[in-house]
């Protein structure tokens, strides 16, 4: 947005749709058909300009946007184009410290229209900020007369100091301040912490909510949960900020509030940060993940429960890695253990990735504790595994109806039936002393065990659905034998034993393990040919992810022997019956029954043992991995592939599913050709009658 000299608020096509949230063709197709469409007023560049109030009037009055939503908005476009006169790291200090100001001095205007404000404003400033603690010095740096006139438009557009602060911190990115969105949460993470939290129904248990947060960066955890008090609800904050002009930010922002000097502390150290708080709200800090390990982050649990006083509940998202299984006898295990013998662990949700917009590939978990409070079943922890799923307020909603009702003193589980989490015994997370070999500690991920109303309803349903889906394979193909799947509901319901990835493959060095993990071949675009450029009898084939995931068939793609026998003399090729699987783009596995290929990476090869073949088959194997593996809305793929959990079969049941997944894959690759070659000759002749090299004689009739 450019101003022009008589103040008009100029507008590109561009913006207009950012503002009315809409696509950019939308304002093209307003303009042509709407005549009452504010028309050009400038030109920048090539670039029609149009008068921001012009906008903002149309908008409102054609019902596309609400007045009191739309021009605040349309302030901080002009901030965003006027800021340019302010370094990045000034403009968000210089603005929270003028609406700061200007709420501290009964919201009085800070632009007179008579004298210079900036001399007088920096007196008013150093009159209630004496020890410069959050707006003295910010103010006093102000070198732009514009500046508070802006700001007083921004408050009389939101209304209010409170919100016109909050428009600034919500678009802060906008305005230049990254630094101060690194950590910033996506909107449903940050709705899933605050109703997880309850604050409004802890204040009247309490009579009055501390809130910390011993890692508050910019406050916005500790604002959202404010925001969900009632006027009447006493509130008291301890944040601690390790950066000062965080700190500084926090204080503007909570004086805002109008919270006093007593009712608010931020402080450089955590050390007293939780020394009376009833309700803890925290985000451990970020690390790089080549610095980043379970065992730090399990430690900042550990040391946050520590120091909690009774009677504190914490609501903490840490890395996800914190859920993930660990090494049996590394200090993350132990730390894990610690908690969780404890009895302070109630919750724990591991989530799907991008809900940190600034760091789409970190993913984290949510970990609720509390501190000398009794509720849910004594032992148990409640899990949830929501990290193939998309945070939608329907989600968040039953996580928050789960973990509520399990942290009730009165938490009857016969009352509440569970929809996400599962109800799971400590002693079956934490290692089993009594074993013999290596200890193992299972990941915090919840094993399913269905109830028996879901047993009773759903079973019948699924077998007849199976004997439906035999019907119209028959129908379909009445030439062939009917297809008989077999498929009948257990007399006794129970779900197998389950095994992770990385115990299958432990014990490589005895030989005691059942399969072997073989990382694929990163090969270069310039060794693969596509198609028909590549002679078979002196190429190998490829498979990668696109194979795999089926967007690409099984051997079009191939690399000559040569050159990569040259260019990887150590790299080895699949061998007959190797079950191949990538977790990008997506989880998929599928078997390489010829062998003999070269395995892209990051595809990976999972080749059975001998003590491997009896709990699997590698048509079986595959099976099970794409279902363990499959993600529906996640943002990211959801699992690392040594936490994937698969069933043990029995004897018995693995023979039948091994010889029904063969039909089925017979009676698929069938109609795979059958199809191929329904799609070429469709092409065929349609290209031949198009260009009259081709014509239809009456026998084909």
């Amino acid at each position: 947005m450019a101003v022009s000299l008589d103040g008009v608020y100029l507008m590109s096509g561009a913006e207009i749709a950012e503002l009315a949230r809409v696509q950019r063709p939308v304002v093209s197709t307003w303009r042509r058909r709407h005549p009452d469409f504010p028309r050009p007023v400038a030109e920048e560049r090539g670039q029609l300009l149009f008068d921001g109030t012009q906008i903002v009037e149309w908008l409102v009055a054609t019902g596309r946007a609400e007045r009191k939503e739309i021009e605040g908005d349309l302030r901080i476009y002009a901030l965003a184009r006027l800021g340019a006169e302010l370094p990045p790291h000034m403009l968000v200090p210089a603005l929270t410290s003028l609406i700061c100001l200007r709420h501290l001095t009964g919201d009085e205007s800070l632009d007179d229209k008579v004298t210079s404000p900036i001399g007088r404003l920096r007196g008013l400033a150093a009159e209630i900020d004496p020890d410069d603690e959050f707006l003295a010095s910010e103010v006093g740096r102000l070198r732009t007369p514009w500046l508070p006139a802006i700001v007083d438009e921004l408050v009389e557009a939101a209304w209010s100091t409170r919100g016109a602060f909050e428009r600034v911190m919500d678009v802060r990115d906008r305005l230049g301040a990254a630094d101060l969105s690194a950590d910033r949460l996506s909107p449903e993470l940050q709705s899933l912490v605050v109703k997880l939290a309850d604050p409004s129904g802890l204040a009247d248990r309490l009579g009055e909510l501390h809130l910390a947060d011993p890692n508050a960066g910019v406050g916005d955890l500790i604002i959202a949960v404010a925001q969900e008090l009632r006027d009447d609800q006493a509130l008291r904050v301890t944040a601690c900020c390790l950066v000062s002009a965080s700190a500084r930010l926090v204080r503007r922002r909570l004086a805002v509030r109008d919270l006093t000097e007593d009712d608010f502390d931020v402080v450089s150290t955590a050390d007293e940060c939780l020394k009376d708080a009833n309700l803890v709200v925290s985000q451990l800090p970020y690390r790089p993940s080549e610095e980043r390990s379970p065992e730090q982050g399990l430690a900042s649990l550990h040391g946050l429960w520590q120091q909690m006083p009774n009677g504190a509940t914490a609501i903490v998202i840490a890395p996800a890695d914190t859920t993930a299984a660990l090494e049996p006898r590394g200090d993350a295990a132990e730390f894990r253990e610690a908690l969780l013998r404890t009895g302070c662990v109630k919750a724990v949700i591991r989530l799907p990735g991008g809900l940190l917009p600034y760091r789409p590939g970190y993913e984290v978990a949510l970990w609720v504790l509390s501190k000398g409070i009794t509720g849910g079943e004594h032992g148990k922890v409640l899990l949830a595994d929501v990290s193939d799923r998309s945070l939608n307020p329907a989600l968040i909603d039953s996580l928050v109806t789960d973990v509520l009702a399990w942290r009730n003193a009165d938490f009857d589980g016969a009352a509440h039936g569970r929809v996400h989490t599962v109800a799971t015994p400590i002693q079956a997370l934490v290692p089993n002393l009594k074993a013999t070999g290596p200890r193992q500690v299972p990941p915090l991920i919840p094993r399913y065990l269905p109830t028996m109303d879901e047993v009773l309803l759903e079973t019948p349903e699924r077998v007849a659905r199976a004997l439906e889906l035999e019907r119209v394979l028959w129908e379909s193909r009445p030439d062939l034998p009917q297809f008989n799947s077999g498929l009948a509901a257990s007399p006794q319901p129970h779900p197998p034993a389950t095994c992770t990835i990385a115990d299958l493959a432990a014990g490589a060095r005895s030989r005691t393990n059942s399969l072997s993990v073989r990382s694929g071949t990163r090969l270069s675009d310039s060794d693969i040919s596509v198609g028909l450029l590549a002679d078979h009898s002196t190429s190998y084939p490829v498979i990668g992810p696109s194979e795999i995931t089926e967007e690409i068939p099984l051997g079009r793609r191939r690399v000559d022997r040569v050159t990569f026998e040259w260019n990887h003399p150590n790299a080895k090729r699949s061998l007959p019956g190797d079950v191949i699987i990538t977790m990008t783009p997506k989880p998929a596995a599928i078997v390489d029954h010829d062998g003999y290929s070269v395995i892209e990476f990051p595809a990976r090869v999972l080749r059975l043992t001998k003590a491997g073949r009896e709990r699997f088959t590698p048509r079986v194997l595959a099976a099970l991995l794409n279902l363990a593996g499959r993600a529906d809305g996640a943002v990211r793929p959801a699992q690392r592939l040594n936490e994937l959990r698969l069933p043990l079969l029995s004897r018995s049941d693995l023979e039948r599913l091994d010889q029904l997944l063969a039909e089925l894959e017979d009676r698929r690759e069938r109609a795979r050709r059958e199809i191929a070659a329904l799609d070429e000759l469709r092409s065929l002749t349609t290209n031949g009658l198009s260009d009259g090299t081709l014509t239809l004689s009456d026998f084909i009739r």
